[in-house]
């Protein structure tokens, strides 16, 4: 009888894989670093390295997609006090998440090889370091999101600094039409464009009204000296916007209900930029505190122009002279040659001789701000158009790669240069009207001679309103279609291509 065959053994469990001999727990542990689960994938403990890995890849995937759809509203939310918070939070989780993920690859290779540590010190300093790494990077997010956060509160003040107007005054009677001309029709309504969320109040008349204020650097915010005026009207339904340009010279300009008593018949007798000086002054007649120059001014412009102002936006000049330079200088087309044999320096410490040729000319931070604010050789309302046309270059070139990886020195600067009465709560809005706002399509509006004279009487002050609230009653010009269109001040485009 022959003697039975042995039965074959049985095949041994299924199992993961194990690595060599020669791997390192701390490997495991720094793929981990990279990606949560990597390390427990790559030791062959793949449910473990699945798990480690899911919480994170559904946030990416979820932030991803998010962005891709509606990447404005994402942006802007991230600015909102109540999301940097549960920012911080979630980051601190993440962090305790990784660093056991971190951990655990590295106790996964131990058990799963003969990998016994040599030095285990040593070892035990490798994966203390990588620890470090990941407190580190985590812990860069957290503070990046509370400077984000402490900046964004800094700049966004909130209402309070705009005084209540005087009853708006009932709609000009349009003129009787001569015989034979066609009856004018009546001016049409406007409907607010489309936002994410219901129509924020500013927007419930059918634009945006913001006051632009550049002032000259003092000892505190709120002593800054008025330099620059400029009102930027967005109508919301189209996009379409209007600079309003108003001259520091322009006088008779009247108060609101709030401080008119503290002039004669209610209109200022002096310059318009000289109603912040004189409200500080006078701090019993002008109500706002250490505001109550920027609110005086916004009073003014408020009742001048006949149009509800939604808030004003400042800039410390020198604030700005930072952000040409950190968005790397502009290209601005000069129209008109600009002389100055005395440009005084921004520090007070003297002067310098300033040159501007006409045509397509790329100037830093500096060289910007004086194109804009030189007096001499040309006059106040020259130094106007300047304004705009700085103001409509910086529009044009911001680029939001550039400013992303610029953005710790950007926060530094808009914290210490920027102000705006608007509220946080408006910034999604705000960001989302800003992207129909072409540059092209910006009308800019000068209140001057010979339009409108230096001393306002009531028939100017008439004009001057009904020309504010009806800029975007017409429909918008077509330059291209205009036989008076006037070319470019430079043959070439400006930037080069």
């Amino acid at each position: 009888m022959p003697d039975p065959q042995p039965l074959p053994d049985a095949p041994p469990l299924p199992d993961a894989p194990p690595l060599p001999n020669r791997a390192s727990p701390n490997v495991a542990a720094a793929l981990s670093l990279a990606l949560p689960g990597l390390g427990q994938l790559a030791a062959g403990a793949t449910r473990r390295g699945v798990l480690f890995m899911a919480p994170l890849a559904i946030l990416l995937a979820a932030g991803a997609g998010a962005l891709i759809g509606n990447p404005i509203t994402v942006a802007t939310l991230l600015l909102r006090p109540e999301v940097l918070a549960g920012l911080i939070v979630l980051d601190a989780a993440l962090l305790v998440w990784h660093v056991v993920a971190i951990v655990d690859a590295h106790l996964v290779v131990r058990r799963r090889t003969d990998v016994r540590p040599s030095h285990p010190r040593r070892a035990a300093v490798g994966l203390a370091a990588l620890v470090a790494v990941a407190v580190g990077a985590y812990s860069l997010v957290g503070w990046g999101a509370y400077r984000l956060d402490d900046a964004v509160g800094s700049i966004f003040l909130g209402g309070g600094f705009i005084p209540e107007p005087a009853a708006s005054p009932s709609p000009t009677p349009l003129p009787s039409p001569s015989p034979g001309a066609p009856t004018p029709s009546p001016t049409p309504e406007r409907t607010p464009g489309p936002f994410p969320t219901s129509v924020p109040v500013w927007a419930q008349d059918g634009r945006l009204d913001l006051l632009l204020i550049g002032a000259d650097s003092g000892p505190g915010r709120w002593s800054l000296r008025t330099d620059t005026m400029i009102v930027l009207s967005v109508d919301v339904a189209s996009g379409r916007a209007a600079l309003f340009g108003l001259p520091r010279n322009l006088r008779n300009v009247p108060l609101p209900p709030e401080s008119a008593a503290a002039v004669p018949h209610g209109k200022f007798p002096g310059l318009l930029n000289a109603i912040y000086v004189y409200a500080g002054e006078h701090p019993d007649q002008f109500p706002g505190g250490d505001a109550r120059g920027f609110r005086a001014v916004s009073g003014a412009v408020q009742e001048l122009l006949g149009i509800r102002l939604d808030g004003l936006a400042g800039v410390d000049l020198a604030g700005f002279v930072r952000l040409v330079n950190a968005v790397d200088g502009l290209w601005i087309d000069v129209p008109t040659a600009v002389y100055d044999s005395h440009y005084p320096l921004e520090n007070g410490t003297g002067s310098i001789v300033l040159y501007v040729e006409p045509g397509c000319q790329h100037m830093d931070g500096r060289r910007a701000l004086a194109y804009a604010r030189s007096r001499h050789g040309s006059s106040d309302y020259g130094r106007m158009e300047r304004q705009q046309l700085v103001l409509l270059a910086l529009r044009r070139q911001l680029d939001p790669l550039a400013m992303l990886i610029r953005f710790p020195e950007l926060l530094d600067i808009a914290k210490e240069a920027f102000f705006t009465t608007l509220s946080r709560e408006d910034i999604t809005d705000l960001a989302q009207l800003a992207t129909r706002v072409a540059a092209s399509n910006v009308q800019t509006v000068l209140i001057i001679p010979p339009d409108y004279p230096e001393f306002l009487d009531d028939a100017a002050i008439e004009r001057i309103r009904t020309l504010a609230r009806t800029i975007f009653d017409e429909p918008a010009p077509d330059p291209s279609a205009s036989p008076s269109a006037s070319p470019s001040p430079s043959a070439a485009p400006c930037p080069p291509a």
